[in-house]
């Protein structure tokens, strides 16, 4: 049994060793385009990206893992054999894809994906594309990879000695468990996130970044997330729907300055970002009395935005949009999770990075969630603070990390020693569920709903004492304060899922640099905010005709769900089900506005779907 659980281990450890060894490969391949970056950077290639490796190695080895488990009983000549095949089906496998994705680096600027399938329909044109001495170089690595790689398999586990290796019945679930342990590398951790690309993002230059990555583990990501991103949507000629929206967007208007720097000084800006928060539990803003009262009087006291919509209903979808300039839609999944879209997103971050803050990111649960980590990276921020910076007794405080009031805590004392300017985002968990915070107790019930509105209490509670605090600082007169939520709950109901308050987040502005009290009945989607924030503060916004300054554009907002889209402007609000071509209509159903306002709609969602993703 010890020889069995011995070369099982080592076996996992070829495959360690065997990516290792491509990623030295790439990176010596492209080092034209890589050796600019500093030494560290490259020695981070390797560092951060070791995860991924150990997770290919996991997938790789649980078949040969129950071949050991359960084939050493009685037919170790076969199982020693099935195991040699297996493994050299792999490695040219592999090898093959390994070489490809060296290869096709620098001509196409990212790490093997699911285009290479593309490619593959027409395999002529590839060949074509190659020169003289790749044709000869290809089959000379990938024969000397390969045999070099099964020498290496031969020499470690010592296959003549398995030949005549069995193992006792015992041996069994001991090895079978070992092949189970596999999932810790798979995914990466023991936390919330899976394996994904933010698990080895680390730094600023792209090139670091993509190169980190496992070649294999990416092409299966792009290709399964390829599948979910795949969406036609037609109402009318592409050229047509273009022309509409761009009709519709009125770039040279200027809104009245509600945000009026001090003194001709920077502004600071603080993007606190509410997990789960709804207009429907604030009272200004149309909700529930009695739950978040602080921010209540923030209602009264700056900029409140009561027709603020999300463009969709999960994290990752509020993340596109408010920080990356890109509204969710239909599809299964978001620009997010395809590492090269990353960094071709209109990052709201980025403008304050090329202005010369100093920017940081604080959020109590796991940074690579949702890839927010690599988000984070891309957006220009440099200084990121999660989870794993706080004592492990705080993390564990709630399933999904440090509560709220410690975030605050430990973002105010930071910000003590912050050079001004800075462009600081806090992200908070308390408010998501299972609603599981202990020690506060505002709503007793036992209810979903009960327990929802207690930690949304909780979550208002600490961001007010966090605004007090700020109120006493030398830098709150440059300040600007600005509260928002990634979507919303279906907490309190009775809510459905295709209503616009499903949808309705908060927007509040506070700070020294708001003059006075103002209720803005504009409507805005979370990536309006971009070019109306930066508009106010005298900067210029990147032309987008998916998003607009809503103080003088905010005449819609618009929601996506998988089956359908929404639709909300002071004239009507509807939802439309695409698989069933139905429209409800909630409120000022209008027969004679509606063809013109219909026919705005299906073209800014035709061309949402059908041009600019495919760019990307």
């Amino acid at each position: 049994m010890k020889r069995i659980i011995t070369a099982f281990i080592k076996y996992y450890l070829f495959w360690v060793v065997y990516f290792t060894f491509f990623k030295v490969f790439f990176v010596l391949y492209n080092f034209s385009v890589l050796s600019n970056l500093p030494t560290s950077e490259i020695w981070g290639i390797f560092r951060h990206g070791i995860v991924m490796d150990l997770s290919v190695a996991g997938y790789l080895s649980l078949l040969p893992g129950v071949i050991f488990g359960l084939g050493y009983l009685s037919t170790a000549r076969f199982s020693t054999s099935l195991l040699k095949y297996y493994t050299l089906l792999v490695v040219i496998l592999m090898t093959i894809l390994g070489i490809s994705d060296s290869g096709l680096y620098q001509p196409w600027g990212n790490r093997l994906n699911a285009q290479l399938f593309e490619y593959l329909k027409t395999p002529g044109g590839v060949i074509a594309s190659l020169s003289w001495w790749q044709l000869i170089l290809i089959p000379i690595l990938l024969t000397g990879i390969a045999w070099g790689s099964m020498w290496l398999f031969n020499r470690t586990l010592q296959l003549n000695k398995l030949k005549t290796t069995h193992m006792k019945w015992h041996g069994v679930p001991v090895v079978l468990l070992l092949t189970a342990a596999l999932i810790l590398p798979i995914r990466g951790s023991l936390d919330s996130s899976p394996m994904n690309h933010s698990s080895v993002y680390f730094s600023e230059y792209l090139e670091a970044n993509q190169s980190a990555y496992n070649y294999f583990w990416n092409l299966m990501h792009s290709t399964f997330q390829n599948n979910k991103s795949k969406m036609t949507v037609h109402y009318m000629d592409d050229t047509e729907a273009e022309t509409v929206v761009r009709a519709h967007d009125k770039p040279a208007l200027t809104a009245p300055r509600l945000i009026l720097p001090k003194d001709g000084k920077p502004t600071n800006i603080i993007l606190v970002l509410l997990e789960s928060f709804s207009n429907k539990i604030i009272e200004p803003l149309g909700g529930l009395p009695g739950v978040t009262n602080r921010l209540n009087e923030f209602c009264e006291e700056g900029l409140a935005f009561p027709n603020f919509y999300s463009t969709g209903n999960r994290s990752d979808r509020g993340m596109s949009a408010l920080i990356g300039g890109f509204p969710s839609d239909m599809r299964r999944t978001t620009a997010l999770a395809f590492p090269d879209r990353l960094s071709q997103l209109d990052y709201l971050p980025r403008y304050f990075a090329n202005m010369g803050y100093n920017m940081s990111f604080y959020y109590g649960g796991d940074v690579n969630f949702y890839n927010t980590r690599a988000v984070m990276i891309e957006s220009g921020i440099k200084k990121i603070v999660s989870k794993e910076n706080f004592p492990l007794k705080l993390g564990r405080k709630q399933n999904w990390g440090v509560p709220d009031e410690y975030l605050y805590a430990r973002l105010f004392n930071d910000l003590k020693s912050e050079p001004q300017p800075f462009f600081s985002m806090v992200y908070t968990i308390s408010s998501h569920e299972p609603f599981d915070i202990e020690g506060y107790k505002k709503f007793n019930g036992s209810s979903v709903e009960q327990k929802y509105l207690n930690v949304a209490a909780y979550a208002d509670s600490c961001l007010g004492n966090f605004i007090d605090s700020l109120k006493q600082t030398d830098y709150w007169e440059n300040t600007l304060v600005i509260i928002t939520s990634d979507h919303t709950s279906l907490q309190p109901g009775p809510s459905n899922i295709i209503e616009p308050s499903s949808y309705n987040i908060p927007l509040i502005m506070i700070g020294g640099v708001i003059p006075e009290h103002r209720v803005c009945e504009c409507f805005g989607n979370q990536n309006d905010l971009g070019p109306m924030l930066l508009k106010q503060l005298g900067q210029k916004h990147k032309p987008d005709i998916l998003s607009k300054d809503f103080l003088v554009e905010g005449d819609y907002a618009f929601y996506f769900r998988q089956e359908g889209w929404g639709f909300v402007s002071p004239e009507m609000g509807w939802f439309y089900n695409v698989n069933t071509n139905m429209q409800d209509f909630f409120y000022n159903y209008s027969p004679e506005k509606t063809d013109s306002v219909m026919h705005f709609a299906k073209a800014y969602v035709q061309y949402l779907h059908n041009v600019p993703f495919n760019k990307m």
